[in-house]
């Protein structure tokens, strides 16, 4: 399974969010430098500590721990591997109130590969954001599409 804002993230764009300064655009900004950083970094400071990751291949439970650091590491391999060059945030659909503590929020991405040049790669992942101690912290999330698929087409 792919890490959603893959780790070799180039260039992070914000064109469609509302809200220039928001909570939730600062949130999905740092991840994704996070994610371009060494994978053992910040990122796992992203989730809580049990997770969802799930995909049209299926869904996998996370405990946000030194395995979950061992496939960041994968996930890395991985998008060196397919030759990933950028990913870019191309919007943020308007969230949804689950409760006090939590929200739904779908983001749109694009991956941009050497192989495909300046062809940018949609998808989509949504996101199950717990707020704890002010603070966003994802509890699961859904990609859309499967990205190895996405790269063949």
């Amino acid at each position: 399974m792919v890490h959603p804002l893959g780790l070799l993230q180039s260039s992070v764009e914000s064109s469609s969010m509302s809200g220039a300064g928001s909570a939730l655009e600062r949130f999905f900004r740092d991840y994704a430098i996070a994610s371009v950083e060494s994978p053992a970094a910040r990122l796992p400071a992203f989730y809580a500590g049990s997770f969802v990751a799930a995909g049209p291949r299926g869904s996998a439970v996370f405990k946000n721990d030194e395995k979950f650091v061992e496939w960041l590491g994968q996930v890395h391999e991985f998008n060196q591997r397919t030759g990933m060059v950028s990913m870019e945030i191309v919007s943020i659909e308007e969230p949804l109130s689950l409760s006090s503590r939590h929200l739904l929020v779908s983001v749109h991405c694009g991956a941009r590969f050497r192989r495909t040049g300046d062809r940018l790669i949609p998808f989509r992942i949504a996101y199950l954001l717990e707020k704890v101690a002010d603070t966003w912290r994802i509890l699961a999330y859904i990609s859309e599409s499967d990205q190895e698929e996405e790269m063949r087409a």
